[in-house]
């Protein structure tokens, strides 16, 4: 009798993975058509001087870019195939995802008041959920400091704003609007002078890329985000600027640029000088980073958002369970591709690039988080 069960389940484990394959392969093939169909568009509205809709439809093919990636992030069109091979796409990072992250960890990072809550000896701000204050808490909040205001389940710095104590608001439509929005409030922070120079209205913050399992713990890559003008966000996908850290001195290295692929020697606004910029209390922040990973074991990949304060102190301001390449790979100019699977064999016992390939094993159970990849 146990023979049988034993079979059964045999090939109930490999229907299983013959139907998550199928699944695979068809997201894959939508996420294709979608990207080949806006290239189209894009191509004929803006009429690019350099590239061709053909170059693109092979780049596609072969490394899955969209047309952001190709004509602007990474200049494709003017890349060989053994620098374009460096490159990985958010499309193939994506696949990676798709087979690494826990369910667990995808939970906690998607809902900002459990993350401050998990990481909270990493938190100095003070914050509150709006969907639990009365009126009353809120307006003593909000007109004692200036406050950031975001949506808990929000990502890329969407549906940010700022509350300035001094302005005049009618306090009770904020609260309403804060609550039907699940809105978390945060005190506004401020960066040290050094980095604060940059850009004063953003906190202007460093996105660590790490892997990790079985309580070692390494960086992949490191940014400087800034904002610009009137921004109160960082980040790349809302305008701003970002810039490559050395990470064995945390000094930047080369200019900053931004997803349109301008280059900036100085910032537009400041004219700060971003080449040979020092992070300050750089060992701080790679201890942090290392030490957080280490809070949640089932973790592969993350992304952490880390401010580094006025007093010194580190602060963890979001992490992100599927971090994007893109802004990493815009600031290195280079791809990091053979940095991944160098690392993922050293740390994880795997190649990680390898599972970007439909026919590849996942290494973790991935069920719960398919769909949102």
């Amino acid at each position: 009798m146990s023979s049988i069960k034993t079979a059964i389940k045999k090939r109930m484990k490999k229907l299983h993975r013959f139907y998550y394959m199928y699944r695979e392969v068809m997201k894959r093939r939508e996420e294709r058509k979608k990207l080949w169909s806006k290239a189209v568009e894009r191509f004929r509205e803006e009429q690019p001087k350099v590239g061709s809709l053909g170059d693109y439809k092979n780049a596609l093919l072969r490394h899955r870019v969209s047309y952001e990636e190709y004509m602007y992030c990474y200049e494709f069109w003017n890349l060989d195939e053994k620098q374009r091979d460096e490159y990985i796409s958010e499309m193939e990072i994506r696949c990676v995802y798709r087979k690494t992250v826990q369910t667990s960890f995808d939970r906690l990072c998607s809902n900002k008041v459990l993350l401050i809550r998990r990481f909270n000896s990493f938190v100095h701000r003070k914050w509150a959920y709006t969907g639990s204050m009365s009126f009353e808490e809120f307006e003593n909040f909000v007109s004692s400091t200036d406050c950031i205001v975001k949506p808990i389940f929000g990502s890329m710095g969407r549906g940010v704003f700022v509350i300035r104590k001094n302005d005049s608001h009618n306090w009770k439509e904020l609260f309403e609007y804060c609550r039907k929005n699940n809105m978390l409030i945060e005190e506004r922070l401020r960066a040290c002078k050094e980095m604060e120079e940059f850009h004063p209205q953003s906190l202007n913050t460093i996105r660590v890329f790490t892997v990790s399992k079985d309580g070692r713990c390494e960086i992949l890559a490191s940014e400087f985000r800034v904002g610009v003008g009137d921004s109160v966000v960082d980040n790349a996908s809302n305008g701003g600027i970002v810039a490559a850290i050395d990470l064995q001195t945390g000094i930047i290295i080369g200019n900053g640029v931004d997803k349109a692929g301008n280059n900036y020697e100085v910032h537009p606004n400041s004219g700060k000088t971003f080449n040979g910029f020092a992070i300050p209390y750089w060992n701080n922040v790679v201890d942090a980073s290392k030490a957080m990973s280490a809070i949640v074991p089932e973790m592969v990949f993350a992304g952490w958002d880390i401010g580094v304060l006025q007093n010194g102190e580190i602060e963890m301001i979001e992490v992100n369970s599927y971090p994007q390449m893109t802004g990493l790979q815009m600031a290195y100019h280079k791809g990091l591709k053979p940095r991944l699977s160098a690392l993922g064999k050293e740390v994880l016992g795997y190649d990680p690039v390898k599972l970007i390939s439909v026919w590849s094993k996942s290494y973790v159970k991935y069920e719960g988080v398919y769909g949102r990849y």
